[in-house]
């Protein structure tokens, strides 16, 4: 199995991580440095509803600590909206 493929893998897993913890009804992990270790992250969930934006990123991190102790270095950008907020644009 190659690097592209284990990377591909890990942003699936963090998706599906962030998805289950969240309930969230869109997750996308984006590898921004090519090899897992930068990404970015966007996610839209009724989980964030009446929360700061900081504790909105605070939810997201709780729910990919693991791989932010091993392979994941950074999140370099993070996008957390309710759906009203995700239709408003």
């Amino acid at each position: 199995m190659g690097e592209g493929q284990i990377n591909h893998e890990l942003m699936q897993a963090m998706e599906n991580k962030i998805k289950a913890k969240l309930e969230a009804s869109s997750v996308t992990v984006s590898d921004e440095s090519g090899d897992g270790r930068h990404v970015s992250i966007s996610v839209v969930s009724e989980a964030f509803e009446d929360q700061s934006e900081v504790n909105r990123q605070r939810l997201v991190y709780k729910a990919i600590w693991e791989e932010l102790q091993d392979v994941v270095h950074a999140v370099d950008a993070m996008s957390c909206r309710t759906p009203q907020e995700d239709q408003a644009g």
